[in-house]
C-alpha cells in the first residue's frame, strides 16, 4: 500500500513543522497539513471528511495531530474503524524524521510504534545533563 502522511494541527502548526522537517529532508510530496481554525478553515468536520473520503483503497494514511484529546485529533478519532487509517497524537519533529525515513516500511502498524519509541527518546530535561558534565569536570 501507498503510505501518506498528513500533519494536522490547530492554527499553522502543521506547515510550521512541515517547513522545519523539509529544511531537514527535502521537500516531501507525500506529506500534507492541515491547520485547522485559521481564517480559511472555521470547523474541522467537513475538511477532515474531504480527506478522508478521497482516500483510495490502496492508500495508508497515518495522520500526526498535536493535542490527544483536542478537536483535531477527536474528528479523525471517528474514522479509525477504517483499517488503512492509522492516528498518533503528538507530533514532534524527531517523530516526523522517522516516519518519513521508514514510510516505505512494509509493516505501518510496527514502523509507528519504532517511530514513536524513538520520538519519545529525544524528549530530555538537559539541565541534569549539564549539572553531571559540570560536577564531572570539577574532578
Amino acid at each position: 500500500m501507498k503510505k501518506k502522511l498528513l500533519i494536522a494541527t490547530h492554527s499553522v502548526f502543521a506547515d510550521g513543522i512541515k517547513n522545519a522537517m523539509e529544511l531537514v529532508t527535502g521537500e516531501q510530496n507525500s506529506v500534507s497539513t492541515l491547520c485547522a481554525y485559521t481564517n480559511d478553515m472555521t470547523e474541522v468536520e467537513t475538511p477532515i471528511k474531504e480527506i478522508i473520503d478521497a482516500l483510495c483503497d490502496d492508500e495508508e494514511l497515518i495522520v500526526t495531530t498535536d493535542i490527544f484529546g483536542g478537536s483535531v485529533n477527536n474528528e479523525f478519532m471517528k474514522y479509525l474503524s477504517k483499517s488503512n487509517i492509522h492516528l498518533i497524537a503528538g507530533v514532534n519533529l524527531p517523530l516526523l524524521f522517522e516516519l518519513i525515513m521508514n514510510l516505505e516500511s512494509e509493516n505501518t502498524v510496527q514502523m509507528i510504534e519504532n517511530a514513536i519509541q524513538n520520538a519519545k527518546e529525544q524528549l530530555q530535561y538537559c539541565n541534569p545533563l549539564i549539572q553531571c558534565s559540570i560536577i564531572e569536570e570539577n574532578f
